[in-house]
């Protein structure tokens, strides 16, 4: 049983608690922490310059020295901090103060912090003005929206070279396509083509293998990084199977520089296909084509479209034509494992990468420079590469066996 002193101590704190509990509210808790946080660290840091200017004298602050140097009280210094800027006083001599190293370690690391945060927001999509904005308010810098540029510039040797980098020899199916992004030129806002290649090797891991950014898409271009890839070490032998959208300057780039069996993206024929048919008739319309090119096998292929052109024909000629079209690069698929097939069939690899892409350019708007548009590409594969380790693309469990899903 508690003693009477124990039960009136337990129910003062009680009182008290609720009373503090009652007149701070969280925006009171928050400015209650920031400022007993700076004081804390003031108070630590002033000892800290106090004895680092002690030591450099060679005296205590209320010992007298023969020469002649004296001291004349602190002046207001600031630093980088956690919640705004941190004020400290810098005690100073009469005349030639020493160099302060505990000073100059703050700024530079306060300036290191200010830098990478700044980089790194910058590269996770927020633009250069909401960058600064917000590190100034939160750590009392100066920075504008041109520095946070200035500074992601210290990327680029590195990547350079991760734009050089030799390429796995074991890419088995390489995907192609390109987007279209807004660039400065001349005082003026055009379109330039940003090419596009991602691989997926004999373990199924996926790779961001290349990219080329030119005035347009043409056969000159793709031939440019086709022939960038290979110098990198792409393997002609190893590689199986190309995938892409119908795009003219691709096939014929393609065909010159690789000599492979190429793949057209099902999804976009089936777009186009679909767009052809009267709303009524769609969803029968794609049974038969899902019929077509999601068959186990092509002869089962090729009678199923006997049976859709049978069917519809007459009553829709252009969606006919165009299931019909490159049939041979659209069943190239089947000359594949089954078990890839479904990652075979579309260009969704490449794609899904290029929607990531765009997202992360929409804040970004038009590019000032060719070399803003690498910072970007760069920052944007390797957060690709990151959520790509670890996992295979669909298929790759049921034809690889356990040792090499292993390794």
């Amino acid at each position: 049983m508690k003693s009477v002193s124990q039960n009136l101590s337990r129910v003062t704190h009680q009182i008290i608690a609720k009373r503090i509990e009652g007149l701070l509210q969280p925006g009171d808790v928050l400015a209650l922490i920031e400022d007993q946080t700076h004081k804390i660290l003031a108070k630590a840091l002033n000892q800290a310059l106090e004895d680092e200017l002690s030591a450099a004298l060679g005296r205590e602050p209320h010992e007298r020295g023969t020469d002649g140097r004296l001291r004349n009280g602190a002046k207001a210094v600031s630093v980088p901090g956690f919640f705004g800027r941190l004020w400290l006083r810098k005690p100073v001599l009469r005349s030639a103060t020493p160099p302060s190293p505990l000073l100059a370690a703050l700024r530079r690391s306060g300036k290191a912090l200010v830098n990478s945060l700044a980089t790194r927001f910058w590269l996770r999509g927020t633009s250069t003005r909401a960058t600064s904005e917000e590190l100034n308010r939160a750590f009392g810098t100066k920075l504008r929206s041109a520095d946070v540029s200035t500074l992601t510039n210290a990327l680029l040797p590195s990547i350079e070279a991760w734009l050089a980098r030799p390429l796995p020899t074991d890419i088995c199916y390489l995907y192609l396509d390109a987007v279209y992004l807004p660039a400065k030129k001349l005082g003026f806002t055009t379109k330039q083509a940003l090419l596009v290649a991602i691989g997926i090797d004999s373990k199924g891991r996926y790779h961001t293998l290349g990219f080329v950014f030119g005035d347009r898409e043409d056969k000159d271009t793709w031939t440019a990084i086709l022939k960038d890839l290979l110098n990198r070490g792409l393997n002609r032998h190893a590689l199986q199977l190309v995938i892409s959208d119908e795009h003219k300057a691709i096939f014929a780039a393609v065909a010159d520089t690789l000599a492979l069996p190429h793949q057209l993206c099902l999804v976009h024929k089936q777009r186009n296909a679909r767009a052809r048919v009267a709303s009524k008739d769609r969803k029968a319309f794609m049974r038969d084509f899902v019929a077509v090119f999601w068959a186990p096998s092509r002869d089962q292929a090729m009678q199923a479209l006997g049976q859709l052109k049978g069917r519809w024909g007459s009553r829709y000629p252009k969606a006919v034509e165009i299931t019909e079209s490159n049939l041979d690069h659209s069943l190239a698929f089947m000359s594949q494992p089954q078990a890839l097939w479904t990652v075979l069939r579309s260009s969704n690899p490449v794609e899904r990468f290029i929607r990531e892409l765009r997202r992360r350019l929409k804040p970004a708007g038009a590019m000032m420079s060719e070399s803003e548009v690498w910072k970007l590409v760069w920052a944007v594969s390797t957060e690709q590469e990151r959520r790509w380790a670890g996992r295979r693309a669909t298929g790759y469990a049921a034809i690889l066996s356990e040792d090499q899903i292993a390794a």
